[in-house]
């Protein structure tokens, strides 16, 4: 057996994160130097995991920023490797979390988030009547009716091109993540276009149900236009505080 294949990516991560006895970390420490293998596997860990907590200390400053966190560096690592970086997520989400997780407001738009029953595409439009900002929480996929949801959606848009106070948010949680997914989506690359082509478009994905999915071995890879906010409950409370129309689809 290679000294690379006696280790797991969860005893790797246990070795940075120095969660190893002194015995077992000194028995890796030098199979990693006399390995170049073994090397890089702990080198590429070491380093994904400072690219989440770089993004994370950049998303400190406010809850969601305009510059995005691209999950794309992860392509071409093992997916059960992503999985448990990504699971990293849900403690900077927590820390992240502290100011808000208590509040009135994010307990409220837990509830409504909870509550709220799914409004079908075609009635997009019916349903925001004249409300100009919009946060629309997508918390399910289904790849064979999205592209309704994707086209009422572009449809706003190009009715309040013109319109500079007019802005739509959509932000996914659960399983609406997976439309996101750069790997098995089939509308992850439209959304994506459409947030460069329209202004008055965010796309932002809950790191809470991200770190979730990993943890289940369903790793979501973004594309460079999504941007990543501690929880989906504390972002439809900061919009709705804002003034923002609630929709869920």
């Amino acid at each position: 057996m290679n000294e690379q294949d006696k280790y797991s990516d969860e005893h790797i991560n246990a070795y940075i994160d120095g969660e190893l006895d002194n015995d077992e970390r000194a028995r890796l420490l030098f199979d990693e130097q006399n390995d170049p293998v073994l090397m890089q596997r702990i080198n590429d860990v070491r380093m994904l995991k400072e690219k989440v907590q770089l993004a994370f200390s950049e998303q400190s400053v406010s809850a969601v920023q305009k510059k995005p966190f691209s999950c794309l560096t992860l392509t071409g690592v093992p997916k059960s490797l992503v999985a448990g970086l990504v699971v990293l997520m849900i403690a900077a989400a927590l820390l992240l979390s502290g100011i808000l997780k208590d509040s009135d407001e994010v307990i409220q738009a837990r509830k409504l988030i909870n509550s709220t029953q799914p409004v079908a595409a075609a009635d997009i439009s019916k349903t925001i009547g004249v409300h100009k900002q919009l946060v629309i929480n997508i918390s399910q996929y289904h790849p064979q009716s999205f592209d309704d949801t994707i086209d009422n959606i572009e449809a706003l848009l190009l009715q309040h091109r013109a319109d500079k106070s007019f802005s739509i948010e959509i932000v996914a949680n659960k399983n609406g993540l997976k439309a996101l997914d750069t790997e098995t989506s089939l509308h992850a690359v439209r959304i994506s276009q459409l947030a460069d082509q329209f202004e008055s478009l965010d796309v932002v994905a809950c790191a809470k149900s991200m770190a979730t999915l990993a943890a289940q071995g369903n790793p979501i890879l973004l594309m460079r236009s999504v941007m990543i906010t501690p929880s989906a409950a504390e972002q439809v409370a900061t919009r709705m505080k804002d003034g923002w129309f609630y929709l869920k689809l």
